[in-house]
């Protein structure tokens, strides 16, 4: 299974790049929910990556203000990318309906780093609606520059067709009805989504 997008030469093409549909659900109740959910995702040369996540949640729960609150207990989309080949590291950025989001870096679930503690760039996070088929979802553009990944590996990282390791996440810990969506599945209940040995791959061409 592996997710395959493109680099585009100016802006994304988003009618041109694949939604990837989050339809693994894990560690479900009596009374599952799962919540329509898709993800994109491109590059840019000379820019960086975008993104794109949205979920057809009803009401969903917003309680987070600040920047690295637990964002995942409101309805949250997540990201998570282990970009650089060789390094385990990985990425996670995980967001609201609102646009506020939390941000880490390491190699495993603990002992993780905020990137504000780490780096001088920050992503760069706008929240959107979407109307489709008679149906509202709340969703997520995101930016991750070539210069902010270079600070965060600490190494120049320039943007290029390549495969790399990752997964896209719908949750909501403290929502009405808690639910775990996965792109790639995901295995251990103690890890969640912190298992880079269940990251799925994404290539760019």
């Amino acid at each position: 299974m592996e997710y395959s997008s493109f680099v585009f030469s100016n802006s994304p093409k988003w009618a041109c790049v694949p939604s990837a549909i989050i339809e693994h659900w894990h560690w479900e109740g009596d009374k599952p929910f799962r919540p329509f959910s898709f993800a994109q995702l491109c590059g840019v040369y000379g820019k960086g990556l975008f993104v794109r996540l949205w979920s057809f949640e009803e009401n969903p729960r917003c309680v987070c203000t600040k920047r690295d609150d637990p964002v995942y207990q409101d309805s949250c989309l997540e990201l998570f990318l282990q970009l650089v080949p060789g390094n385990t590291a990985y990425i996670n950025i995980e967001m609201n309906c609102k646009g506020v989001y939390l941000s880490q870096f390491g190699k495993k679930r603990m002992n993780r780093v905020f990137l504000k503690d780490c780096c001088k760039l920050e992503p760069v996070v706008y929240a959107f609606e979407l109307e489709e088929d008679g149906g509202t979802a709340w969703g997520i553009e995101l930016f991750l520059s070539e210069d902010l990944v270079s600070e965060i590996y600490g190494m120049e990282y320039t943007l290029q067709p390549c495969t790399f390791k990752g997964n896209f996440y719908k949750c909501g810990d403290k929502t009405p009805r808690a639910h775990y969506g996965a792109y790639f599945p995901v295995g251990s209940a103690a890890l969640g989504f912190h298992n880079p040995s269940k990251f799925g791959s994404i290539s760019l061409k």
